[in-house]
């Protein structure tokens, strides 16, 4: 998908500080172009990360095909639901074989359309184990539990009335499920457990419009969510928006290489990334022509962090907390989203340039939630 690099550091004595502008330089995010002005807010100290970002990852190692219709699940029992207390990790999922996390065009979302009269229908299929390790970052493979075959997973645009039908098929080896954010719909009737090698389906309405998270809720919830089980649901209002450059960022957390059940309990996290990549929009930003409206649908899948969503040398003029329009309000430089929550931002650039945009939460800006608007 996309990257990008370069400069400087300040540093005093007593006490230390580190500023902004050392913090940007570290993740290879300053550019000639950038006035050291954008970056004197001074920050905590940190080291270096340990790894500088190599080359561009190839975009074509995407997902693996998924499997063809009518074929058969895998033919493996399922293992009972892990409790709490013992949980089961993706099994044996193979470094060798690690893959880009998701296409490289996920940041676009699907284009909004009407009402639909007839039901949505969005199938998913999960995966985890041998052939489901992702490239976290270029030193960093995961063992990844996903929909898709892909981190995070596909984006679920809906119309606000839709209904929804929905179909999950447990191709993996333990058992999965599913949480629609944005439904309205009994947990004990249809986010329950689908084993290994079972296929549910059931139907809701997208009641609210706005931007949502959807996940596996399988227990331990937090070792599914953070091995890579979560995606963005935006259901727009009736009628829709203002055109608009659109863009969708899901900010999330991983632990060791996947499975570290007790380190996503306890530890802070190893890479915190915008969809699924440390630093992923660094050499290739995300585009933006002139004074154009840009609107980013943001969702924070966690599972444990709260984003601190920034744009350096820009404002957002219109903030939507949940994504849901009446809510709107004017003017924010910095906007929270919890784990687990969505958001919506609108802004118009000044001038050409680059413009990083990060969590303000720097310690996990550090760690890979930094990217790049190009704006020419």
């Amino acid at each position: 998908m996309q990257q990008e690099a370069t400069t400087d550091q300040v540093i005093q004595d007593e006490p230390v500080l580190v500023s902004r502008r050392a913090l940007l330089q570290r993740s290879g995010l300053i550019l000639g172009g950038i006035g050291a002005g954008a970056f004197l807010a001074s920050c905590a100290p940190t080291a270096a990360p340990g790894w500088a970002f190599g080359p561009t990852l190839d975009p074509s190692a995407g997902a693996p095909p998924p499997a063809s219709p009518g074929s058969p699940p895998p033919a493996q029992p399922s293992p009972t639901g892990s409790p709490i207390g013992s949980p089961a990790a993706s099994p044996s999922a193979s470094a060798a074989a690690a893959k880009d996390p998701s296409p490289a065009n996920f940041a676009v979302p699907p284009p909004y359309r009407p009402k639909l009269a007839t039901p949505v229908v969005f199938d998913l299929e999960s995966f985890d184990g041998p052939g489901q390790s992702i490239q976290i970052a270029p030193d960093r493979t995961y063992a990844s539990m996903n929909f898709a075959g892909q981190v995070p997973a596909p984006t679920l645009r809906v119309t606000e009335g839709d209904t929804i039908r929905f179909t999950l098929t447990n191709r993996g080896l333990i058992p999965h499920s599913i949480d629609f954010h944005a439904a309205q719909t009994s947990w004990s009737k249809n986010y329950q457990i689908v084993a290994a090698g079972a296929s549910f389906t059931f139907e809701w309405t997208a009641d609210y419009p706005g931007v949502f998270m959807y996940h596996c809720g399988a227990p331990p919830v937090i070792m599914h969510i953070a091995d890579g089980m979560f995606g963005a649901i935006i259901v727009d209002p009736k009628g829709g928006r203002p055109p608009a450059r659109e863009y969708v960022l899901v900010q999330s957390e991983f632990y060791g290489t996947g499975g570290a059940y007790q380190a996503m309990l306890d530890n802070p996290p190893d890479v915190v990334a915008f969809n699924g990549q440390a630093f992923r929009y660094k050499t290739t930003p995300l585009t933006v022509s002139g004074s154009e409206l840009v609107r980013i649908f943001i969702v924070n899948a966690g599972p444990n962090s709260v984003s601190a969503f920034h744009v350096i040398g820009a404002l957002f003029s219109h903030y939507e907390p949940e994504g849901f329009p009446a809510n709107g309000m004017g003017m924010h430089q910095t906007i929270t989203v919890p784990p687990g929550d969505g958001a919506l931002v609108e802004l118009r650039f000044a001038e050409p340039g680059k413009y990083p945009f990060v969590t303000h939460k720097f310690n996990d800006a550090e760690k890979g939630a930094v990217g790049l608007f190009d704006v020419t």
